[in-house]
């Protein structure tokens, strides 16, 4: 039998409670530790987030603003392009009517200063437009007195239209082609005046020409001719 050795140990009960604090003094001393991070980290990330509400907040009110802007840019933009269009239009009517009162003024001015014609009586012109049916048509003569001392004077016109029908030279008159037979184009006037009428033409006649011949009751007649030419309304 081998001799056995014995070691004695001994037994140190405050070192190993002592161990045993450090162990939980140091786990404690983590635990806080990262307790205490994870606060800071947190109490940071609040402070960031707060911060990052701050300039969304102030990048979307620059935003916003922009974009009432930009609204306000084309509303403005709008309506000064209305405007624009509202002038060229104005602009463009202004040249018309100017056209228009040149016309008159020239119209006027020869009717004034005109002296030609038996006794300053005469056709200023003849105008023709569509009617209601296909071979009816309107006319207007302007009648005029070119004299220098102008007298009230009176009378009558009539016209003749001249064509072909059906390959023949042919005629007709106001009261072959108007629509009241008896109608007569008398006048009465001291500078000018409008002679309208009717005119309704025969099947397949073709106009060329238009004579119309105005007189007075003590006077002879003035005839002038006119192309068959009809104006849009």
């Amino acid at each position: 039998m081998k001799n056995s050795l014995y070691r004695v140990v001994e037994d140190q009960p405050v070192r190993k409670g002592v161990y045993a604090m450090t162990f939980v003094l140091t786990l404690l001393l983590v635990l806080v530790s990262g307790f205490l991070a994870g606060q800071w980290r947190a109490q940071q990330a609040i402070s960031e987030n707060a911060i990052l509400r701050v300039a969304l907040s102030e990048t979307q009110d620059a935003e916003q603003e922009l974009r009432n802007r930009i609204v306000d840019a084309e509303l403005s933009l709008a309506t000064q392009k209305f405007a624009v269009t509202d002038m060229r239009v104005q602009l463009t009517n202004m040249h018309g009517e100017r056209a228009e009162l040149l016309e008159e003024l020239g119209f006027f001015r020869n009717l004034m200063t005109s002296d030609d014609g038996p006794r300053g009586l005469r056709v200023g012109d003849f105008d023709l437009y569509a009617g209601e049916g296909p071979s009816s048509y309107n006319f207007v003569i302007l009648v005029t007195q070119a004299a220098k001392v102008r007298r009230l004077v009176s009378g009558q016109a009539s016209l003749v239209v001249r064509g072909i029908l059906e390959g023949n030279d042919a005629q007709f008159s106001l009261t072959e082609l108007g629509t009241d037979k008896e109608a007569s184009l008398d006048f009465r006037f001291r500078y000018f005046q409008d002679l309208a009428g009717v005119l309704n033409l025969p099947e397949n006649f073709v106009p060329q020409v238009v004579i119309v011949t105005v007189r007075t009751k003590k006077g002879p007649s003035v005839d002038r001719s006119f192309p068959w030419a009809v104006e849009e309304a």
